[in-house]
């Protein structure tokens, strides 16, 4: 049973990259069915299990930010979208709890990772197959993606594969094999500038920030070899995306110090000026869109985590989800050098990548989170807050640089 609710996991991070790719009647989604039989399962190995562990501070928090956004439908302006995004919320939390539960050793988050890097890599080759095809997002064809993916949010996805990629090839306990999930960086990046996503090349940026700060004391052969692909992947990106792509990537600082954030910036003007006359409460989860219609005329997405949930759940909501946030970043002070800055490194990213996507909601973060909060497994006896945490912290590689 342990096998198979692991195995449905990795199955379910697998497809979370392809989350347009076919659309279920009921489901939805094929994400959305292996999460449920992922789910089904999982909670079956628990109770044959017999035990459940106890929750951190991250999971604790996520329940009331979530027990919060459902509370939210009581004075919102559209619940039957606020009872939608509660629904959600729901779920991406049982997810990340489904990860402590089964998946909390290292050798099993390595495990997901290598499942989410191996999903990025059907999505980059998907983004570079339509590409060669000429199917492009708009008729321009500046813009590409895969499997009916947004661009934007594709961008992003398949930028957090890069620092996990990086993580993977650092830790894998064979290092023979080690070198080949690097490999995904050309893929990757390649399939970023393709997309032509302004906040995706931002988040690029972050997630290749693990390169430099990992590198250590690794010999100066392997740096040099390590620094080289990197480098090769953006000048091999750069020369395969079309220049009409290059362009709209380059216009991103112009259009930033203009105000425009590639039309984001009149939403956002409009969606502050919903969150002064809404600060405390908010208008309710999910309900973005339709406060900020009188003044748009139309029904727009925020393309920003954090003024959507200011919007929707007021100053409540957004500080729930930020101390979230800091809770799955505080079990890594007590890990080895290198889980600490992929963690650091990580989390940079989705902060990153919020700024000009909304993701609160997307199945992604709250993985990632998941993931690096499961690390509180790996914590000193002395700091656990309770009996029963592992002890396997001491049996860990030795981390790079360390």
């Amino acid at each position: 049973m342990s096998k198979a609710a692991f195995g449905l996991l990795w199955c379910f991070v697998f497809v979370m990259p392809w989350e347009e790719v076919v659309s279920l009647p009921v489901w939805g989604s094929i994400p959305r069915l292996a999460g449920v039989v992922a789910l089904a399962f999982g909670v079956l190995h628990i109770l044959a299990r017999g035990s459940i562990r106890p929750l951190t501070w991250f999971h604790r928090l996520a329940a009331v930010f979530v027990l919060w956004t459902g509370v939210s439908g009581l004075w919102s302006i559209d619940p039957e979208a606020s009872q939608t995004r509660f629904i959600t919320y729901a779920q991406l939390a049982v997810l990340a709890w489904l990860i402590w539960q089964i998946a909390w050793s290292p050798e099993h988050g390595r495990a997901l990772l290598q499942a989410y890097i191996w999903g990025a890599c059907v999505a980059a080759v998907a983004t570079i197959y339509n590409y060669v095809s000429g199917v492009s997002v708009y008729a321009q064809g500046a813009r590409y993606t895969s499997l009916n993916s947004n661009p934007n949010e594709l961008g992003i996805t398949l930028a957090l594969g890069l620092t996990a990629a990086w993580y993977v090839s650092l830790s894998a306990p064979d290092e023979r094999v080690a070198w080949k999930w690097q490999l995904y960086l050309p893929l990757g990046v390649t399939a970023i500038f393709l997309t032509g996503s302004r906040g995706a090349f931002a988040t690029t940026l972050v997630a290749l920030a693990i390169i430099p700060w990992t590198a250590g004391r690794l010999p100066f052969r392997a740096r040099a070899v390590l620094y080289a692909l990197a480098a090769g992947s953006l000048v091999l990106a750069g020369s395969v995306a079309p220049q009409a792509t290059l362009e709209r990537i380059r216009s991103g600082r112009a259009d930033a110090a203009a105000g425009n954030f590639g039309g984001r910036g009149i939403i956002w003007k409009s969606g502050l000026q919903v969150a002064q006359e809404h600060s405390l409460l908010g208008v309710g989860a999910g309900a973005f869109m339709t406060a900020i219609e009188p003044t748009r005329g139309r029904r727009e997405s925020s393309h920003q985590t954090f003024l959507s949930i200011l919007v929707e759940d007021g100053v409540v909501g957004l500080s729930l989800f930020l101390l979230m946030l800091g809770a799955a970043l505080q079990p890594t002070q007590y890990l080895p050098l290198l889980q600490r800055r992929f963690s650091t490194v990580m989390v940079a990213a989705l902060v990153v990548g919020s700024l000009s996507a909304a993701l609160d909601y997307r199945k992604q973060l709250w993985f990632m989170l998941g993931l690096l909060a499961a690390q509180a497994a790996l914590r000193p006896a002395w700091t656990a807050s309770t009996p029963t945490v592992v002890r396997t912290w001491r049996r860990l590689r030795p981390a790079v640089g360390n």
